[in-house]
């Protein structure tokens, strides 16, 4: 059995995050195991290469949205994740499966904890709405611990 020494926790700015990093502060605290936490934001593509305007604000958008994405992760980790230690934490674009499993690749990640919010959903969501913790599930070449928060389904 691999021994974790580094748990890899995405953060998707959901109250759901609460839930996984528990579990994710667990293991680590039981491990020794340290906790990288990883944010993804989506790329945005423009149709029209004349858009240059367009393309400045999005850039200085997206400037602003990984330094508030980082303020927030530090504070997330100091409320959620005590005596364990944080040892990355990262914002970057892209595909949010392929970049947690390109991060957990290069980075020696031993074990994904990640919330999935897959049985919150019905009817055409439910085959519509695609997981990423799904993808991460069947792509994954290390053990991924889901975590299923609480949902109300009536």
């Amino acid at each position: 059995m691999r021994e974790i020494k580094r748990i890899l926790l995405p953060f998707v700015f959901s109250e759901h995050d609460v839930e996984a990093a528990g579990y994710a502060r667990q293991f680590a605290m039981c491990a020794g195991a340290e906790i990288d936490l990883i944010h993804v934001t989506p790329e945005v593509d423009f149709i029209y290469g004349h858009e240059m305007a367009l393309q400045a604000v999005h850039r200085e958008f997206r400037g602003y949205q990984k330094e508030v994405a980082e303020k927030m992760m530090g504070e997330f980790a100091e409320k959620y994740l005590p005596n364990v230690h944080v040892r990355n934490m990262v914002v970057v674009s892209g595909n949010a499966a392929n970049e947690i499993l390109n991060y957990a690749n290069k980075n020696e990640i031993d074990m994904i904890a990640i919330a999935s919010f897959v049985h919150c959903r019905e009817g055409l969501e439910s085959m519509f709405v695609g997981s990423v913790a799904e993808r991460v599930i069947k792509r994954a070449a290390i053990p991924v611990l889901v975590v299923h928060p609480p949902c109300s389904i009536v």
